[in-house]
């Protein structure tokens, strides 16, 4: 289940090309993607990251029920 998060909160996913440390070696290309998700509050300040939606969606109810006080945080 989604954390619900406050009004005007967004979490965006976005595909990062990366430098791939094992560049010049016969293990990689010179780059590689990361999928990465970001969480926004309502005046899109960077609220929370992380590779995995569900993660990222955790931490930022954390930060929203930090910022209200409230255990937990619902509309």
């Amino acid at each position: 289940m989604a954390a619900e998060l406050p009004p005007g909160w967004v979490v965006t996913e976005t595909i990062e090309d990366v430098p791939n440390p094992n560049s010049g070696t016969p293990y990689g290309n010179t780059f590689f993607r990361r999928r990465t998700f970001i969480c926004t509050d309502q005046n899109a300040q960077f609220v929370a990251a992380s590779g995995d939606r569900g993660d990222c969606e955790s931490q930022a109810q954390a930060m929203a029920q930090s910022r209200t006080q409230q255990q937990p945080y619902y509309q």
